[in-house]
């Protein structure tokens, strides 16, 4: 029965190769899936006195994952800093569409043809058919600063969302870990890999890696614990949750100190909510903001200003031509001044007491402005600090010009990211994924040893049954 025995283990061996060969076929575009080995090795050999050790076949001791920790690492070193440049390209290039520059629906040109219908109303400054379009280019123009303001806050509230999400994200992804933590040590206890509970754990620190900066260390005893910036966010099976401070300008451990984020999804988001450019932080939604409500401020207080010189059609003193509700937020508050809004005539074009309806001095002088480098001199911020020279437009380019930079950085580092992640996962790919043709020319190679296997049972059979049934017959 030796020989049979032999036999029947590569048989058992062959099946076993061609049942993990059929696992990884099944699992060929399943997320995370690692391709797994049989590990094959040649039995304890019988001892023969004086002839020596005789083989007694070979036995499947192992199913290994096929997986490189070092890329790994790499992968989940580089994917925080994808995440954090790819959610602040993806809300910038949403505040560039709100700035909308180069178009039709900018801010150069919804002020271009405010100006325009105030040249145009310099023809006959008495025609209301001139002075109208100038109620309502300047009506648009407040218009869209307001909508711009609106949708600026509204995407700062969808980045506070984003922020709640992600927190709630890293604390649910640590409890799944630190689960199946536990599963896998319980199930490793014997020696024996946990394959399919490991894979389902890496895909889990791929998710999490993209949100926060994270390493990941196991130790000899199986104990796994996965950091952040050097503090345990899962220590084996315990976790330590984290939270957004009450300014939402970081996140704090559960015993209240903070977390130092270095890069990822949330720290991107936090970064566009916080950002205002103080400093030397960075230029986020705040950034703009503020530029939107300094540039309001300012343009409305310096035409009030020189409209409030001018006089009305038939006389009266001019007075405001554009009004502000709240100055803390200008940009979402402006509107026309009352009177310009109910009567046509309250536009100051006069220079004269008299308002005369040929007068255009004061008109000339608005008009002027446009192109006037000392536009914002003597007007300051909210906080006291004096805006920055030059006219109107160079302050709108000044803020396009930042956003501009700011967003080709994020796109630039955002690719840049993009191809070293790509590299990496082809490195992971080529080490972890299931080759089709490979395991078809596995399949064929376990086959056909199985078919060996089997055809050595059967000769083992025939020699037997002739040593059994058939020897001594002979001449009877």
């Amino acid at each position: 029965m030796f020989g049979f025995n032999t036999a029947v283990k590569g048989l058992l061996a062959s099946q076993r190769s061609l049942y993990i060969m059929n696992h990884n076929i099944s699992n060929m575009n399943t997320k995370g899936y690692s391709r797994q080995q049989g590990a094959q090795r040649a039995t304890t050999p019988f001892s023969i006195a004086g002839v020596g050790y005789l083989g007694t076949g070979t036995e499947i001791y192992d199913i290994a994952r096929v997986r490189d920790s070092y890329i790994d690492f790499k992968y989940w070193n580089e994917n925080a800093p994808k995440g954090e440049w790819n959610i602040k390209r993806e809300t910038l290039y949403e505040v560039e569409k709100l700035f909308g520059e180069p178009s039709k629906s900018s801010f150069r040109q919804y002020m271009d043809d405010f100006f325009t219908a105030l040249d145009n109303m310099e023809k006959n400054p008495l025609d209301s058919s001139f002075r109208e379009p100038v109620r309502e280019n300047a009506l648009a123009l407040t218009k869209h600063i307001k909508e711009s303001a609106i949708r600026l806050e509204e995407l700062k509230k969808e980045t506070e969302f984003s922020i709640d999400t992600r927190v709630k994200n890293i604390n649910s992804i640590a409890t799944q870990i630190a689960s199946l933590n536990r599963q896998i040590y319980s199930n490793e206890i014997d020696g024996r890999k946990a394959n399919d509970l490991r894979d389902r754990r890496d895909l889990l620190v791929d998710d999490l890696s993209k949100i926060v900066n994270v390493k990941v260390d196991e130790s000899k005893d199986g104990k796994y614990r996965v950091n952040v910036s050097g503090i345990a966010l899962v220590d084996h099976t315990h976790v330590n949750e984290v939270k957004l401070n009450k300014d939402k300008t970081g996140l704090k451990w559960s015993n209240d100190s903070d977390v130092d984020l270095k890069s990822g999804e949330l720290k991107g988001l936090l970064d566009l909510y916080n950002g205002d450019g103080k400093d030397n932080s960075y230029r986020g939604i705040p950034y703009y903001q503020k530029k939107l409500n300094d540039f309001t401020l300012g343009f409305v207080k310096a035409f009030n200003e020189q409209h409030s010189k001018g006089y009305c059609l038939g006389g009266g003193q001019g007075g405001d031509f554009f009004k502000v509700n709240d100055e803390n937020n200008p940009a979402a508050t402006i509107t026309l001044d009352d009177k310009i809004f109910e009567n046509l005539k309250y536009i100051a074009a006069a220079g004269e007491t008299s308002g005369d309806a040929e007068d255009n001095k004061n008109l000339l002088e608005l008009i002027r402005l446009r192109d006037n480098v000392n536009y914002f001199d003597g007007i300051t911020d909210k906080d006291g600090n004096p805006l920055p020279k030059g006219t109107p437009d160079d302050f709108l380019k000044s803020i396009i010009s930042n956003l501009a930079v700011d967003s080709t950085q994020a796109k630039r580092m955002d690719e840049a990211q993009e191809v070293i992640l790509k590299n990496i996962q082809s490195r992971r790919d080529s080490v972890s994924g299931v080759s089709y043709d490979e395991e078809m020319s596995d399949m064929i190679r376990f086959q056909h040893a199985y078919m060996a296997s089997a055809r050595m049972i059967t000769t083992m059979d025939t020699i037997m049954d002739v040593t059994i049934n058939r020897l001594g017959l002979v001449g009877r």
